[in-house]
């Protein structure tokens, strides 16, 4: 016989789906409709963040650059604070100590997620008369992933557009041989985007 929990995860994951695609047409609208935006806000991180690893480079604290990570944050999901963190490091990937860091708030993208929250808790309720707080991060977790696809699914549309753009990235002799540009949770698992240069 499942217990409470598991009956909650799978009412959860029946409705999520439903949910998601309600908000992801509202999602799109949004970011077609702040698009200009978007693009001047996220450019504007990852600057920021080339130039730390720049000046790190320059006071020989940095060697060249081997990834590019773009990491969604734990804490976003309780703190409604959705920052992307961009990370620039060397070979040493998380062991490099010169931080070369930057935050791009993607709150349009996510700026619906409490809502469906909500939405998906009162048709719980059907269920689960009376559902605890700690049951709605339940569904927190299950359904913030959905988000971050479409975050990741941005993040690579700009970078498609923008590698080629000179000026982007810094300029070759400051890049390892390869280049991993990544999208993931940060310090846990990550799938890349690009890999730039050739095989080692």
């Amino acid at each position: 016989m499942m217990d409470r929990k598991e009956n909650l995860l799978n009412i959860i994951n029946k409705l999520i789906p439903e949910q998601f695609i309600k908000s992801s047409k509202l999602i799109a609208a949004s970011c077609e409709e702040n698009s200009r935006e978007m693009v001047h806000e996220f450019l504007k991180a990852f600057m920021s963040a080339k130039e730390q690893a720049m000046i790190c480079q320059d006071n020989d604290e940095k060697g060249k650059l081997s990834y590019i990570l773009f990491s969604n944050l734990y804490s976003s999901i309780f703190l409604k604070n959705y920052l992307i963190r961009i990370d620039m490091m060397d070979s040493s990937f998380y062991s490099d100590t010169a931080f070369s860091t930057s935050y791009w708030d993607a709150r349009n993208i996510y700026y619906l997620f409490e809502e469906d929250i909500k939405a998906i808790s009162k048709q719980i309720e059907a269920y689960f008369p009376r559902i605890r707080e700690y049951e709605v991060d339940y569904i927190r977790y299950a359904y913030i992933p959905y988000y971050h696809r479409i975050t990741k699914a941005f993040i690579h549309s700009m970078l498609t557009e923008a590698i080629s753009v000179e000026g982007f990235l810094p300029c070759k002799d400051r890049l390892d041989n390869q280049v991993h540009i990544l999208f993931g949770e940060y310090m846990g698992q990550a799938d890349i985007l690009y890999i730039l240069g050739k095989e080692p």
